[in-house]
């Protein structure tokens, strides 16, 4: 079978996109990064990417620059390398339905996939280890989502809650939540990517919410 071209988007240390590039060098996951895409200009994961022979397209949008622009610029860069999937692993931008259109499956999903730092629908948007520490939280999580144009909404396809009853630091949370990440993501990916799952409506803490099936 061959692998399944993706391309990778971070805008930080790149540890998700580590992760994922091991599990597909150790044949664990039947995918292959063909392009990293980054909006900051220095960015750690660069570098990493760099050494790995994976072509690096570092797209920084201006002030001038709409969304709707900035993601049309990424359209543009991405087609010679012609992936199947968007990976967004850290990528600190909202996409918008330039985008996400570009990359609708004919079963109305995005071929668009996000690890987020929390249990959705808690903690949506930016620093979701932090908000469950600060809130006195005892438990923190992880969900892996197909992305929508409402920030944090899509289809939720895996979660997996861990403790932090004894953490004292939300740095602490971070380090024991990024360990999760790197393996439920890669995990989730090998029958995401196949789309080898149905997309359902359910109930999840008082609110319906698209969840996705494997199959």
């Amino acid at each position: 079978m061959s692998s399944i071209p993706i391309a990778v988007f971070a805008s930080g240390r790149g540890t998700n996109f580590e992760a994922i590039l091991k599990a597909t060098q150790n044949q664990k996951l039947n995918a292959k990064i063909v392009a990293l895409v980054c909006d900051k200009k220095g960015a750690p994961v660069l570098a990493k990417a760099k050494a790995a022979g994976i072509p690096v397209l570092e797209i920084v949008p201006t002030k001038e620059t709409t969304r709707e622009q900035h993601d049309q610029n990424v359209l543009e860069a991405l087609k010679p390398y012609s992936p199947k999937f968007l990976v967004m692993t850290g990528y600190m931008r909202i996409v918008t339905s330039k985008l996400l259109e570009a990359f609708r499956s004919p079963r109305k999903y995005t071929r668009v996939v996000n690890v987020h730092p929390s249990l959705l629908p808690a903690f949506p948007g930016v620093a979701g280890y932090a908000q469950a520490f600060a809130h006195g939280n005892k438990v923190a999580g992880v969900t892996v989502h197909l992305v929508e144009q409402e920030v944090d909404s899509g289809p939720i396809c895996a979660q997996e809650a861990f403790s932090i009853a004894d953490c004292k630091t939300a740095e602490e949370v971070e380090k024991r939540g990024l360990e999760v990440e790197h393996r439920l993501f890669a995990e989730t990916l090998k029958w995401v990517l196949p789309e080898k799952f149905e997309v359902e409506e359910r109930e999840l803490k008082s609110h319906r919410r698209f969840c996705v099936r494997q199959s």
